[in-house]
């Protein structure tokens, strides 16, 4: 039975504050070894993650932009190139967001927002503690926008409310809200399971996130590992899977004790 760990990177896989991973570089590789498919789920754009899989030495298949586009794929379903898309896009243009924005969302709400891309570099820097190509990368966003948002809660539940109502979402993460169309982290779950059934059984699939921008995928997994984030809750799981592993520690050290627990109560399953 295959094995398919689904993982957030921020805060989850990578340290919250220094992004790193290199403490955890050759288990993580060794999981690879063992067959285990890990395909990164994040925020991030396209380019960051290719970045990602290049430090790590390995080229995988990934979601990026909150569920907006599955990249490589072909390399999930072992299927020669011409046969399997390299990627599939469910998200929407940056232009049309804006657009729609503009057309549904009251005045007085889009003044609460700050749009990253408005911003001095320096400031863009300053939230999102990147600079140079980190920054640039992390920037060129191609189905989502990033923004703070400076009202109250019942206000961010009113542009939520207003955002749905015209086909849009947005995502609150451990820094900005991101805007993006109504996918999420859970999107390509099924299409994954779909598509590896195709040559194999269901497989199981371990997810792995720390905060409320990770629920949805959390929910949608056989097993949820949730990585704690230095000062913060824990995201509450609204229908959690009957497996849910809180890690001891905060990134990396704490995914990489997690996917180890994880596999650990997963054997008898891949046994039977």
């Amino acid at each position: 039975m295959p094995t398919i760990f689904i993982t957030d990177l921020d805060g989850t896989l990578l340290g919250h504050d220094d992004f790193g991973f290199a403490v955890i570089r050759d288990d993580i590789l060794s999981f690879l070894e063992r067959g285990v498919a890990i395909i990164p789920n994040s925020s991030k754009t396209r380019r960051e993650i290719e970045h990602f899989c290049g430090e790590l030495g390995v080229t995988l298949p990934f979601v990026c932009e909150n569920g907006a586009a599955l990249v490589n794929a072909n390399l999930l379903w072992g299927t020669p190139d011409a046969l399997a898309p390299r990627q599939i896009d469910v998200g929407i243009s940056v232009e049309r967001l804006m657009s729609m924005w503009v057309h549904s969302v009251e005045p007085g709400l889009r003044m609460r927002c700050d749009f990253l891309d408005a911003m001095e570099e320096a400031e863009q820097s300053r939230i999102l503690g990147l600079s140079g190509d980190h920054l640039a990368r992390a920037l060129a966003r191609e189905f989502s926008v990033l923004f703070l948002f400076n009202g109250d809660e019942g206000e961010f539940l009113r542009l939520r409310s207003q955002l749905q109502n015209a086909g849009l979402a947005v995502h609150r993460g451990g820094r900005v809200c991101c805007l993006s169309s109504q996918h999420d982290k859970s999107t390509f779950n099924h299409i994954i399971r779909d598509g590896c059934m195709a040559e194999h059984p269901a497989p199981l699939i371990i997810g792995f996130g720390d905060s409320e921008n990770d629920v949805s995928l959390l929910c949608a997994s056989d097993v949820a590992c949730v990585v704690p984030r230095p000062g913060a809750t824990l995201p509450a799981l609204p229908d959690p899977p009957e497996n849910v592993i809180i890690a001891p520690e905060p990134a990396p050290a704490g995914w990489i004790i997690a996917a180890n627990a994880a596999f650990r109560r997963i054997q008898p399953e891949m046994e039977a």
